[in-house]
This record gives C-alpha cells, sequence and structure tokens, in this order.
C-alpha cells in the first residue's frame, strides 16, 4: 500500500507480526553488543520485504532490515570492529522499497543489496567468502520453500546464529499434496514427515511435526529452540521461530527477549490469550523446575553449567528460575551446593550460584 504522504509503501502490521520485530530487536542489540567487541560481524536478512508496515491506527512501524540497520548504526562508535549489512529478496520491488526507507530515515549505515532467489543469494555468498564472520541470519519467508541443507552451511559459520520462521500452517496443510513433496524433503531433509500425514488429533501432529524439525536442526545446531507464535484472534498456531545456536547464553537471551514482551512466555497466544494466568506465576514455574532437577539429576552432582546446558532449549524456562530453585533446594536441605568460591572478596560466605559451582542432588 503506498501511502501518499510517503515515499515508501507498507504492509499491514499484524500483532504477531508486531511481536516478532519486538523480540529481534531486543536480542539482536544484546548480540551486536556482546560479539562486537572481539569481532567483525556480519547481519543478513534473507527476506527482506517492504520494510514498512501500517497498523490498524495508521501508525507506520518498520520491519527486520530497518530495525537492524538501525541497531547497528546506534552501535557503532562504542564496537570496535564494523558491522556488515546484506538485505536479500527476489522482488527488486521490495529492494528499491527498503532503499527509499533507509533515504527517508537517514540511516547511515550503506547496506549490500542483493536481488535474487534467497537459496542462490546466500550459497553464492557462502562460496565467495568461506571464512565469513560471525553472522546472524533472520530467514522470514512467506511460505517454507527453505532446504535445510542450506541452513546447515550457514551454521557452519563460527558463531553464527539463525532465527528462523517455521511456517507452521502452511506446512501442515501441504503434507498431504503430491506437488510439495520435494519442497518437503528439502525443508526437513528426509522423508520421515510422510508418516505424520494421517494422524487426525490437530496438537498430536504439530508437536511431531515441530519435534521432527527440531531433531534434523540439531544434527548441525548445538541449541534450537522453537517459539510458537498464534494468530492474533485465535489460539491456534501461525508459525515457529526457530533460534539455532551453538551457545548456551545466545538460546537463554533468546529466550529471555521472548518471555520480556509475552508475560514471561516463551510464546505468543493471540491477543485473546496473552495474558498471564496462574502458570504464569514465578512461583509456580520455581516449584515447576524443583520437581524437573529431581526427576533428572537425583544422585548425581553437576555443574550449573552443566545443568543449563542440558536444559536450556528443552524446556520453556530460564536460568533465574534454575538458580532461585537450587537456592531454595539448598535452604531445605535437598541439595549442596560445592561452590568454587566459598566466600565473597569481603570474606562473607557466598550464597549465589556460579556456572562452575557443583550441585549434588
Amino acid at each position: 500500500m503506498q501511502d501518499r504522504q510517503l515515499p515508501f509503501k507498507t504492509w499491514k502490521y499484524e500483532e504477531q507480526t508486531k511481536i516478532k520485530h519486538q523480540v529481534f530487536a531486543d536480542y539482536f542489540d544484546k548480540w551486536v553488543k556482546i560479539l562486537g567487541h572481539a569481532n567483525p560481524l556480519n547481519y543478513i536478512d534473507c527476506f527482506g520485504g517492504k520494510g514498512a508496515y501500517k497498523d490498524g491506527k495508521g501508525d507506520i512501524y518498520f520491519g527486520s532490515p530497518i530495525i537492524a540497520a538501525q541497531i547497528i548504526q546506534n552501535n557503532r562508535e562504542h564496537l570496535d570492529r564494523d558491522v556488515g549489512l546484506v538485505i536479500i529478496d527476489s522482488d527488486s520491488d521490495n529492494i528499491g522499497n527498503i532503499q527509499n526507507i533507509i533515504r527517508y530515515k537517514n540511516i547511515r549505515i550503506k547496506p549490500e543489496y542483493v536481488s535474487k532467489d534467497f537459496d542462490v543469494a546466500i550459497n553464492n555468498i557462502l562460496d565467495e567468502h568461506p571464512k565469513l564472520a560471525p553472522t546472524f541470519f533472520f530467514v522470514d519467508p512467506f511460505g517454507f520453500k527453505i532446504k535445510i541443507a542450506t541452513l546447515k552451511r550457514m551454521m557452519e559459520i563460527s558463531k553464527s546464529e539463525i532465527l528462523l520462521n517455521f511456517m507452521y500452517n502452511g506446512v501442515n496443510r501441504n503434507l498431504g499434496v503430491k506437488d510439495a513433496d520435494k519442497i518437503l524433503i528439502d525443508l526437513f531433509g528426509t522423508d520421515e514427515w510422510q508418516k505424520l500425514r494421517h494422524l487426525k488429533k490437530s496438537r498430536e501432529k504439530e508437536k511431531h511435526i515441530v519435534e521432527l524439525f527440531r531433531k534434523k536442526l540439531k544434527e548441525f545446531s548445538r541449541f534450537v529452540y522453537p517459539y510458537r507464535l498464534c494468530f492474533p484472534e485465535m489460539n491456534r498456531t501461525y508459525y515457529y521461530l526457530f533460534h539455532l545456536t551453538n551457545y548456551y547464553l545466545g538460546c537463554e537471551v533468546m529466550k529471555s527477549s521472548f518471555a520480556k514482551h509475552n508475560f514471561g512466555r516463551v510464546e505468543y497466544r493471540g491477543k485473546a490469550k496473552n495474558q498471564m494466568t496462574f502458570l504464569d506465576y514465578e512461583n509456580v514455574k520455581i516449584d515447576e523446575v524443583k520437581r524437573l532437577l529431581v526427576k533428572c539429576y537425583k544422585n548425581s552432582v553437576k555443574t550449573f553449567l552443566e545443568i543449563l546446558e542440558d536444559q536450556v532449549d528443552e524446556t520453556p524456562y530460564l536460568v533465574k528460575h534454575y538458580r532461585h530453585a537450587i537456592k531454595q533446594m539448598e535452604i531445605d536441605g535437598e541439595v549442596t551446593i560445592l561452590r568454587k568460591n566459598k566466600t565473597t572478596k569481603t570474606g562473607r560466605p557466598k550464597t549465589s550460584i556460579e556456572n562452575q559451582d557443583k550441585i549434588r542432588f
């Protein structure tokens, strides 16, 4: 939609897209700050789109390419290294629209624009730059024509991460469509999805589809967490955002970013359901974590870091929930904490929990 007052076109802004952009902005800013002091970085927006949105009130919002450009610009003077920005879209009109927005907002970052098919563009980049700097890829297509083999190549870049829109609604609709078989084999890297075609219960089918895709992603990414986003007006899944990283801290920070914008939850349930319930209260979560820890680690000794790495992409709980649960268990005599440093710098007995502290269950 072209606004007469603006030199660029906009798309309709939906609630789940707004949440997606809020989470992305929160996380990407942290990613740039954490990695940017020690490494040159890249951000590659794999499906740039139009770059701008308008909501029902007429307010203008900007998409991931513009959000990323602004974050890079805002952090530039504080970083020791540069951050490269590449924007890919097969539609040259979209590329032109993003260029108009960049000029309109007076963003000084100069992106590299690639008007090609995503898969072709990414593989060309990886062929030409085998030692690419740590790169954050945002893969946010309209459909699900994504090849898992290409995602694997992307994750072979040291310290790279991917935020991927897995269009579950489209995948589910096309499981029984013969014309989609090749696309689905490329997406999953297997034909195992075929046995899910005939599952009748929708929630069971969804669970198995997501688990299969996550299992295949875990073959080349150490931590993989799927974030569920529902349609705004109904508690039915629209898509999942899969976050791929090889560092537990990356997974934890992304979960925290998501929880920040969703009442402490790591999913978006739609406007009707997106409010706190009894199960969302912190004390309830801590009790659940205590039971989980006993189940997983009874009669064993684990460092706090080992527990976090075991659990971070397996549960919806945050590091703070594990820390509070273990401290309560220590008070109640359910665990013993063997602290690496027994006292603080002022000589007081240490009560905090550090990554290398051992917990005896």
